[in-house]
This record gives structure tokens, C-alpha cells and sequence, in this order.
């Protein structure tokens, strides 16, 4: 390479270019892919543990966001001010890369100059080169000039001058691009198998219903407000009635647990003791209260929450409710 050498490239700027410039400057940001990956490990632990409100209005808030921000269209806007500031005509700039810096000359009269070691990194697109500096902005270059083997002596030049730029070759914008699309992809499956969850576990009310006739139990459908949610519930009874069991759906798995650990303390005036406990994780809970004036059965199973009163005269009635329905339709 001569001992002084000296670069001039000029483009059109026009909206497909800004778009193309864009898009390949945010896909490479290692933080928004950094966030993505975060966001879609919390939203599969919340498809895990079965928190699939929190998956759904997490995917109605993103659509939201997406949809104003395709109105409100910032990159067009940007690009339309930057046209109407230039007599209404696309932005025509030199790009001169000589020994000492970067300068851009622009149809619109401005010019500005760079120094080498403001490059951060260097991204290869289909059409583009873009010398990425810090806060969303960089330097394009069109690749159509970059000819007969002109891109390879610019990139290795820019390389050798470009000290902050750590990689010694461009980053592929495609790869990264693919990349950032394949989070998308999987966040709206996870919204769309969400959405199928969620539906399927708040619509066994009927099933349960349905089920529980079948076996010649005396049901009501009704509705209570629990934690701001319209929860419906059924109350269950059987002939004489000495035994009645309420089913409570609720929101999501955490209101379930709120109140059945709740009713727990109440009916054992805050003292659940180990023998009270019969089994407790994430997905079932359940409690069996036997006191002298007391037998009280909960069970948790997922959104669902089962509450027991028996007559201590009757307790057989109550275990053989449970045993039936409880265990047959919900362990």
C-alpha cells in the first residue's frame, strides 16, 4: 500500500439505504441480543411454572409497541426530515478516508470528520459497509464502488488504522440478522402456546361440571371477586349434603397459591403443623386439617384450589369425595 493513500466514495442516501444501514446496525448490537435472550429465558420460565397470563400480556404490550411504532414510522420520519431539509431531495455524501481521518461532505453543506479510533466495529451488509461508531451512529459506505477489489484494500487499510476495532474482519450483519429474526420467532411461539395453555386451563370449569353430575354430585356454578379477578367456582355436594367441597379457578397459579396458603392459616388459626401438610410443590398442594372440631380438606392444583368442609360425623363422606374426583381428575 503507497506510503499516502486516500479514499473517495460517494452515495445517494436514499430510504432504502437508511433502512438497510439501520437494521443491520441494531441486529448487531450485542446488548438488544443480549436482552432478547434474557426476556425469551423469563418467558419460558414463566411457560414452565405455567404463568401464562405473564407470557400473554407480555406479547399483547410487544404487538402494541410494534404497531405504534410502525405508525409512528421514527426511521421514515427521520429520513423525510433529513430529505425536506435538503431542498426535498435525497442526501448525496462523499465519504474521504485519507492517512489522518474519516471526513463526510454532504449535498446539504455539512461536513464533519472522524477520527480513526471513534470506529468501534465494522459491518458487512448486502449492499453496504458500515463503520459503526457509538451512540447509534456510523459511516456508509456503498459497496457498489468498492470494485476490482477495492472493498479488500479499504477493509485492510481501515483494519491497520481502526485501533478500537477489535476484530480484525467484518461482522456479517446476515448471520446476525438471522439471528435476531430466530428470537422473534420464538417469542411469538411462546405467545401463540400461551395463548393455547391458558385457554385450555381456565375452560375446565364446564369439564369439571360435567364430570361431577355424571357421577350424581349436586353442583353450582357461581362467581366470587378474588385479587381484583372475577374467579368462578363450583359448589359440591353430595345427597344429604353433610359434606360440601368448593372449586375455585383462578387466575394463575400464584393467586391460587396466595389463597389456599390463606384459607391454611385461617382454618388452623396460622398454625399449619407438619402433619397438616401431605404434599406441597409448585404444581399440587395439599392440606388435610383433623381437629378435634374440625376437618377441613384444600387442595391446590395449578390455578385450581379445592376447599373441603366436612362434618366430623361424616368424614368418610369428604375423604371419598376427594378420592373420586380430587385424585381421579387432578393429580
Amino acid at each position: 500500500m503507497s506510503e499516502k493513500k486516500e479514499y473517495n466514495l460517494t452515495y445517494k442516501l436514499d430510504y432504502n439505504m437508511y433502512k438497510e444501514f439501520k437494521s443491520a446496525y441494531l441486529a448487531t448490537r450485542s446488548t438488544s441480543i443480549i436482552v432478547l435472550f434474557l426476556v425469551e429465558v423469563a418467558l419460558l420460565l414463566n411457560v414452565f411454572f405455567k404463568n401464562y397470563y405473564n407470557v400473554i400480556l407480555f406479547g399483547v404490550l410487544f404487538v402494541i409497541f410494534v404497531i405504534v411504532y410502525k405508525i409512528m414510522g421514527r426511521s421514515k420520519t427521520w429520513y423525510k426530515r433529513s430529505k425536506y431539509l435538503n431542498n426535498n431531495e435525497e442526501i448525496v455524501t462523499t465519504v474521504t478516508i485519507n492517512e489522518e481521518k474519516i471526513i463526510l461532505s454532504s449535498s446539504n453543506g455539512n461536513m464533519s470528520n472522524y477520527s480513526f479510533d471513534k470506529i468501534v466495529d465494522i459491518v458487512e451488509t448486502k449492499n453496504l459497509l458500515i463503520l459503526k461508531l457509538k451512540y447509534n451512529m456510523g459511516i456508509i459506505l456503498d459497496k457498489k464502488e468498492l470494485t476490482d477489489g477495492k472493498k479488500e484494500e479499504i477493509l485492510e487499510y481501515l483494519f491497520s488504522v481502526c485501533k478500537n476495532v477489535k476484530a480484525k474482519k467484518a461482522t456479517n450483519a446476515k448471520i446476525w440478522l438471522i439471528l435476531r429474526r430466530l428470537f422473534f420467532v420464538i417469542l411469538a411461539i411462546l405467545f401463540i402456546l400461551s395463548i393455547i395453555l391458558f385457554t385450555l386451563q381456565h375452560n375446565k370449569v364446564g369439564y369439571y361440571k360435567k364430570i361431577l353430575e355424571e357421577n350424581s354430585y349436586n353442583v353450582k356454578v357461581g362467581e366470587k371477586l378474588y385479587n381484583g379477578y372475577n374467579t368462578k367456582h363450583l359448589t359440591i355436594s353430595k345427597d344429604n349434603e353433610h359434606s360440601i367441597y368448593y372449586m375455585y379457578e383462578f387466575g394463575n397459579n400464584e393467586d391460587a397459591k396466595r389463597n389456599i396458603n390463606y384459607w391454611a392459616n385461617l382454618e388452623t388459626d396460622n398454625n399449619i403443623k407438619d402433619e397438616y401438610v401431605i404434599e406441597n410443590t409448585n404444581d399440587y398442594q395439599e392440606y388435610v386439617i383433623d381437629d378435634n372440631d374440625k376437618y377441613i380438606i384444600l387442595i391446590r392444583k395449578d390455578n385450581y384450589v379445592f376447599y373441603g368442609k366436612g362434618n366430623l360425623e361424616y368424614k368418610e363422606e369428604l375423604d371419598y369425595i376427594v378420592k373420586n374426583i380430587i385424585d381421579v381428575y387432578m393429580k
